[in-house]
């Protein structure tokens, strides 16, 4: 086994252990939510995660629409998966948005009295 193989394996095993832990969260908060943990110290806590979830999925619905499906050059081969190439496109450009997004939301809270 190579040291590519190795690091693909582990990287799986990664991403599987952090979609588990990711489901397990979920199953777990919403066997233990209560109705009125909706809002926490006048805070519409349910709302503002509703929210943040239809913000994600709209950014990633707008940004695979956007990406583009111009055929790439990877290892002197022609890659033309128009799907695969929208994919990257869309995490790529997601990511940014939430970087900035980050970057933002830091500098508000910062100088906000």
């Amino acid at each position: 086994m190579s040291y590519v193989d190795l690091v693909l394996v582990l990287m799986y095993a990664v991403l599987a252990a952090a979609l588990a832990v990711t489901a397990y969260s979920v199953w777990h908060g919403m066997r233990t939510r209560r109705k009125g943990d909706d809002i926490a110290n006048r805070v519409p806590a349910g709302r503002i995660g509703w929210c943040v979830l239809v913000a994600l999925v709209g950014c990633l619905l707008v940004t695979f629409l956007l990406g583009s499906s111009e055929p790439v050059i990877t290892n002197g081969q022609p890659f033309t998966s128009v799907f695969w190439l929208k994919v990257t496109d869309m995490f790529i450009y997601t990511s940014v948005i939430l970087v900035i997004g980050c970057f933002v939301s830091a500098f508000v809270s910062r100088f906000r009295s």
